[in-house]
């Protein structure tokens, strides 16, 4: 296994969590990394992220993550 795939597909995760980040922000969810603080945090009203440009960015980063994980088989 060469280190250059390891580094792209740590890239292409990290890709795919920070449009997850963004489209959670975007629909108005919040998250706490080192836990919630129920005075300011508003549940989001449904579990379902409507479709859209930051819905489509997620699911194409999640392409290119899985087109780079078997780089590392």
């Amino acid at each position: 296994m060469k280190r250059s795939d390891v580094d792209y597909v740590k890239f292409e995760a990290r890709r795919l969590l920070q449009r997850i980040d963004e489209l959670e922000r975007m629909a108005g969810w919040y998250r706490y990394a080192d836990g919630e603080d129920k005075s300011t945090s508003k549940p989001h009203p449904d579990d379902f992220f409507r479709p859209g440009q930051y819905t489509a960015a997620v699911r194409r980063a999640r392409l290119d993550l899985a087109k780079a994980l078997p780089r590392i088989r």
